[in-house]
């Protein structure tokens, strides 16, 4: 048996990711599971509050649960702590004086509610005194609709989240009417701008990663490249001593230059380190879930790929998930970043001409951040992958990413 809880990113005007909505799913088959929401939501607080840490799932941030109407009404909410999570009354609930009840008493308790998917439908304005955030799917209405809303019900002070937004134009735009949450794969969508040149600091980081993924890497210019940065060599150091516990590195690190610490650790770690902490470094005014999932994506197809026993791709899987991202980061197209960087032929393939094996494990990365389940069933069938695995290593994946960064 194996659970089985994505996870969602709530982001601030500033993109920052300050929650997250936990869904239930028993497998990657379908959708939604032929389940009721009521047991779905027990799966959640069983698996996430009573059994794994919670942090190891939300990375110490505020859980978004659904709820249905009965579990609302019978108080079984109360057995959570309200400082972790956010209590969404699903669409479909009907808003009876039961529910009016329940949620008044959990406004008194110190629980924050929310309204999932708000209809806008009269019935439900009597509960808006007590109730903290309200979602608007940005799908089901026009951003004019949702603004006289507001506007007539003088809703300008209370905490609005946009859901499904799909573009920074969408972000923009409900952030000017007062937003100040927002759900949606916008931040994976570049803004492509005609002749935005490279910055020199950016110029430089893809030199240094060119450098490293050289066949023969110059070890001395590495050095040098590292010491021009001090944020970086400091970085180095620091990612030095953490896999220092994992290997027989030597104690006197400390004496040892950069250049003579980056030859002992090899070409594979060196490699590893540039990549993540160039990427990281590129642009500051992106939201740290898009590197995050960058970082995801590439330790997901390195251990796919240790999966399907193919060892001798996980160097370049790591690096095909990392920089699958790097146009939405630098704002270029891909293939045009891609030219300044020498990598091999496979990641070449995959990123530019969705071709090759590494292409298809970053086809289901992809999909499994989308959770449109039923092509990552699929994908993972055809790689000779079951469901448990995908899961299995999706969780490490994203465990060892929360902790990277």
């Amino acid at each position: 048996m194996y659970s089985f809880i994505a996870r969602q990113p709530i982001f601030d005007q500033d993109m920052h990711t300050v929650a997250y909505e936990l869904l239930y799913r028993n497998g990657l088959s379908n959708s939604f599971p032929d389940v009721s929401s009521e047991y779905a939501t027990s799966q959640v607080i069983s698996d996430q509050f009573l059994g794994t840490p919670l942090q190891s799932v939300t990375d110490n941030r505020v859980s978004f649960i659904n709820f249905p109407h009965k579990m609302i009404i019978d108080r079984q909410v109360f057995s959570l702590p309200p400082e972790s999570v956010v209590i969404e009354v699903l669409e479909d609930a009907q808003p009876d004086d039961a529910l009016f009840d329940a949620i008044k008493e959990l406004h008194h308790k110190g629980f924050t509610v929310a309204l999932d998917d708000f209809t806008m439908e009269e019935a439900w304005v009597r509960f808006i005194p007590y109730v903290d955030i309200l979602k608007f799917d940005v799908r089901q209405h026009s951003a004019d609709t949702i603004a006289q809303y507001i506007s007539r019900h003088h809703l300008e002070k209370m905490t609005l989240l946009a859901e499904k937004v799909e573009s920074k134009e969408e972000f923009q735009t409900f952030k000017s009417l007062g937003f100040s949450l927002f759900q949606g794969y916008f931040y994976h969508r570049p803004e492509i701008l005609r002749n935005k040149k490279l910055a020199l600091n950016i110029a430089w980081l893809i030199e240094l990663m060119r450098e490293v993924n050289q066949q023969r890497i110059d070890y001395e210019k590495v050095g040098n490249l590292i010491n021009r940065d001090v944020s970086i060599a400091y970085k180095f150091m620091r990612y030095i001593k953490n896999i220092r516990y994992q290997t027989s590195f030597p104690v006197e690190v400390n004496t040892m230059s950069l250049r003579d610490i980056a030859l002992y650790i090899g070409d594979h770690e060196l490699r590893r380190f540039v990549s993540l902490v160039s990427l990281y470094s590129l642009d500051d005014e992106k939201p740290v879930e898009l590197y995050k999932n960058s970082v995801i994506r590439g330790r997901f197809c390195e251990l796919i790929a240790t999966e399907l026993h193919m060892t001798y791709l996980e160097g370049d899987a790591f690096l095909c998930g990392l920089f699958s991202l790097l146009d939405a980061i630098l704002d270029h197209p891909l293939n045009v970043l891609l030219e300044q960087i020498t990598l091999s032929p496979r990641i070449h393939a995959a990123l530019v001409d969705n071709k090759g094996v590494l292409f298809e494990i970053l086809d289901l990365a992809r999909h499994y951040e989308t959770m449109q389940w039923l092509e990552v069933h699929r994908l993972g069938k055809e790689l000779g992958l079951n469901d448990p695995q995908i899961i299995k290593i999706m969780t490490s994946s994203t465990h060892w990413a929360d902790e990277s960064y």
